[in-house]
């Protein structure tokens, strides 16, 4: 099903990654303690997903926690799969959120990475403009606008239709855009039947169609349904923090201070949503009201990756049914899950 000769380039090149730059995340009033006894750094720089969880990190940096441990403490927004990976890949990214899978894939093809956490257990909807469609089995026969293929949301996508017995490649018709905010523009515009889109892009489609009477309606929670037709509590680990071992091993109490900093921020986050959307609002490049009101609808919680290692199997093996190649063939090693089991 998958095409994963460029991912398989970017893994060539693991070996010859250059030596890490200085990069890194921020945390919250715990910092201090991990600060003490270490060489501060110049500057660290934590890379965020295009997608509401980065509003956690755009806290832990404005919160100037980690400025014990770091003279330049940043916040830099990969925009696609592929800059991120080959990011990763070279050494240019070493602390990041990225899709959970995609990390086990890249372990699995020797790059040398470590999940820390899950932040999000979902944020991917169906947007729909026909008012019949209220679940996942309503969308038979019909098209749906999604962002990178072989990808999330494609993945989650198809994997939710395999559950319910239904052909991705046959049974719907899955048209493929460049990214989630092209099929939010495209979706307004009239394009397809429904939309896949995470948040903030869902929240954003939905205020924008109330604002010009549009009859478009959110549809379908696709983590609902996912644990609908699994059996299980509504929650895919689908985005978390991860690390290149090299800085992990250099700056341990750095990567256990960001994960720390993490819960407390998604804590803050949690009960400030006005001021979070505020602080995501420039990162998204989406006004801090649709971020703020984004909030409720990506399923925040942080959890150590050792502690989620259970969940993130499950999720793993549904997606290697559709195919091994998705996560490099096998389930990543035990050193792939950070934390306290």
């Amino acid at each position: 099903m998958r095409d994963l000769r460029r991912r398989d380039a970017l893994t060539l090149f693991a070996a010859l990654s250059a030596a890490l730059l200085a990069a890194g995340p921020t945390g919250l009033a715990r910092a201090d303690e991990a600060g003490r006894g270490q060489q501060k750094l110049a500057r660290l720089v934590l890379h965020g997903v295009p997608a509401t969880p980065s509003v956690v990190l755009a806290r832990l940096v404005e919160s100037g926690a980690l400025a014990p441990l770091a003279d330049t403490v940043e916040l830099a927004i990969w925009r696609t799969p592929d800059q991120m990976r080959a990011g990763v890949v070279s050494g240019a990214m070493t602390l990041f959120v990225a899709p959970t899978y995609s990390c086990a894939n890249m372990r699995n093809r020797g790059v040398p990475i470590r999940q820390v956490n899950v932040l999000t257990w979902g944020l991917l909807y169906l947007m729909s403009r026909d008012q019949t469609v209220r679940r996942i089995e309503d969308i038979a026969g019909k098209t749906v606008l999604v962002a990178f293929r072989n990808d999330a949301p494609d993945l989650i996508v198809r994997l939710v239709l395999r559950r319910l017995g239904l052909d991705p490649d046959r049974d719907v018709t899955l048209q493929y855009v460049g990214s989630s905010t092209e099929a939010a523009q495209l979706f307004l515009a009239g394009r397809g039947d429904l939309a896949a889109l995470p948040e903030p892009a869902a929240t954003a489609t939905e205020i924008r169609a109330a604002k010009e009477k549009l009859p478009i309606h959110r549809a379908v929670d696709v983590t609902e349904a996912y644990g609908r037709l699994t059996g299980r509590p509504a929650g895919i680990p689908q985005a978390g923090l991860a690390v290149r071992d090299d800085f992990l091993q250099a700056h341990p109490e750095i990567v256990a201070a960001v994960h720390r900093g993490c819960v407390d921020s998604a804590h803050w986050v949690a009960t400030h949503m006005s001021e979070a959307g505020a602080l995501g609002a420039a990162r998204l490049n989406l006004p801090a009201p649709v971020v703020a009101r984004s909030i409720p609808h990506f399923r925040l919680n942080v959890v150590s990756a050792a502690e989620a290692r259970l969940d993130l199997e499950r999720y793993f093996s549904d997606l290697m049914e559709m195919s091994p190649a998705i996560l490099g063939g096998n389930l990543p090693d035990d050193a792939f899950y950070w934390g306290p089991g």
